[in-house]
């Protein structure tokens, strides 16, 4: 008896299941207000449409996207939640500044980057201006300026070392090489002390693979955001065992916490770093911090462009002599380095240097520990990055406001079925049965843009002269690596800082004799976009040979 009660239960329950999926998707396919837009029914239907492209494909969503606005037009849903927008021109109007509205993170699509104690991942509107404001003073230029000398060591540090295999027939991994760089910049700049991965054999090679590694775990966590958590208490060895990439993501994060925890001891024993402003000492002693905003667990949470530039000046024997020519009329004949603010100036190089922007390429590894403050990143404006190469979209949240696109009103809330739990409500949602109002997330993704023909003709073409035609100033409207609005990249300053000084030093004349070692378009192209851009996995990198 006891057991035919059990199988009747049973059977009752997947019954209740099927018909709370049935009307799950009947809901969101016909009575949700975003079903009037255009798009595959599978993808408005469920995530898992997202899940396949991004997790099982490995981060392949953002090229079927493209796909879909090709079929469907230049506005579509690509999921139950959430529309794309694919025009260079309603950029501006969706990424806006704080004086003209409150602009929202969409929260599911954040919660690949962990809890939302991050500045990139922070939901509200306004307690993102109080992080933000904690750290945007140090970036500004006039500060990143007294930084160059810091930025000039590491380079010089690279030099050497790159002096040292010149000649011996040692291949050199780019991919490698530039974030060791452009890691311990920016721990340099935020802590007063590098990491020294510039000084690790072969260039610290397990660091870039650590991150890519972390990076791709963006769209696993997305989907299942309690599993991080869960991880984490399983000691280090059997994750190492059981799940050697995500053994690499919490070394990321350890690594930059003991840095933070490191600042604080030196604080309580009233040691201060010699000479240089610091982002973690500042933020420690500034009074106008709430404590929840100072504690490690908030701040301990904040590469590839020069590689791809590198890859391309290397193979162009005409682009190197060109840039080396110009290079010769501003490098000081005395041995002493050059000016950031000189080299900017210099039109060849600043159209080598806009470039990257355009192609679609990734960044290297230089996340400032800044507005991204977070150690899943690579694209550049943040803990670790040099260039910005995000290839993800980046969703907005407009609460207070419908938008409009064209012929197109955008709710600016969604209500579904009053026992849906929704991903852009916090998660975990404490009431998760209760009806919510829910806020619509608007995308666009800055690759799709770059890669417009209309704007750039032939955009994967390497050509530095493309932003020295008369009419080149009405596109850089269109090139959006930073994004624009209240939730703008805060390192834009130091990335190019780093860049012009990267590029003209390595690249100057008489100085290094580069050689592409089975190297070619295929290692460079991207392939995945793991939140930022990631050539195939199958590459061995940008490798070269130091003559």
């Amino acid at each position: 008896m006891l057991l035919l009660c059990l199988q009747e239960s049973l059977v009752l329950l997947i019954i209740l299941c099927l018909v709370y999926v049935i009307a799950l998707v009947v809901h969101r396919l016909f009575f949700s207000p975003l079903a009037k837009f255009p798009g595959p029914k599978l993808a408005a239907a469920t995530l898992w449409y997202e899940y396949y492209y991004d997790v099982v494909k490995r981060g392949r969503y953002t090229w079927k996207i493209a796909e879909l606005h090709d079929r469907y037009g230049p506005i579509i849903r690509i999921s139950p939640y959430e529309l794309h927008i694919d025009d260079p021109e309603y950029y501006d109007d969706l990424y806006v500044g704080p004086s003209t509205r409150r602009t929202l993170k969409y929260e599911w699509a954040v919660r690949g980057f962990g809890p939302t104690l991050f500045t990139f991942s922070t939901i509200s509107h306004e307690l993102h201006r109080t992080r933000r404001g904690a750290v945007a003073p140090f970036f500004s230029k006039a500060l990143v300026q007294q930084f160059e000398p810091s930025v000039q060591a590491m380079i010089q540090k690279l030099l050497s070392r790159l002096d040292e295999l010149k000649g011996t027939g040692a291949i050199v991994n780019m991919i490698n090489m530039y974030p060791c760089l452009t890691s311990d910049i920016i721990c340099q700049y935020a802590f007063g002390a590098p990491y020294g991965y510039l000084d690790m054999p072969e260039f610290a090679p397990l660091w870039h693979k650590a991150v890519m590694d972390a990076s791709e775990g963006f769209h696993f966590f997305k989907q299942f955001p309690w599993l991080e958590t869960t991880l984490r208490k399983i000691p280090q060895p059997i994750i190492r065992k059981m799940v050697p990439n995500l053994a690499s993501l919490f070394l990321l994060t350890d690594m930059i916490r003991e840095k933070v925890d490191q600042v604080l001891v030196n604080l309580e024993d009233n040691k201060k770093p010699d000479g240089q402003r610091t982002i973690f000492h500042d933020l420690f002693t500034d009074d106008h911090l709430i404590p929840e905003e100072k504690t490690p667990e908030r701040l301990a949470a904040e590469a590839h462009t020069l590689s791809v530039i590198s890859y391309h000046i290397i193979a162009n024997p005409g682009i190197l002599h060109k840039l080396q020519d110009e290079l010769a009329t501003v490098l000081p004949s005395d041995g002493s380095k050059p000016k950031w603010s000189r080299l900017e100036q210099l039109p060849y190089l600043v159209g080598i240097c806009e470039l990257p922007r355009v192609i679609w390429f990734s960044p290297i590894l230089s996340d400032k520990l800044t507005e991204c403050y977070h150690p899943r990143r690579l694209e550049v404006d943040p803990v670790f990055k040099v260039s910005c190469g995000v290839s993800h979209r980046l969703q907005r949240i407009s609460p207070d406001t419908d938008l409009t696109y064209q012929e197109w009103s955008i709710p600016k809330g969604v209500s579904p079925l009053a026992s849906l739990p929704h991903p852009s409500r916090p998660y975990p949602s404490p009431a998760p049965f209760m009806l919510t109002y829910f806020q619509t997330p608007v995308g666009m993704t800055s690759v799709l843009m770059h890669n417009n023909t209309d704007l750039f003709p032939n955009p994967h073409t390497f050509d530095p002269e493309r932003w020295l035609q008369p009419d080149s100033a009405r596109l850089r409207k269109y090139i959006v690596p930073f994004s624009k609005g209240s939730r703008q990249c805060l390192g834009t300053n130091l990335a190019y800082c780093e860049l012009y000084l990267t590029l003209a030093t390595l690249f100057a004349p008489g100085r290094f004799t580069f050689e592409l070692y089975e190297t070619d378009m295929s290692d460079v192209k991207v392939a995945h976009d793991f939140f930022n851009a990631s050539q195939s996995v199958d590459s061995k990198g940008i490798r070269v040979k130091v003559q």
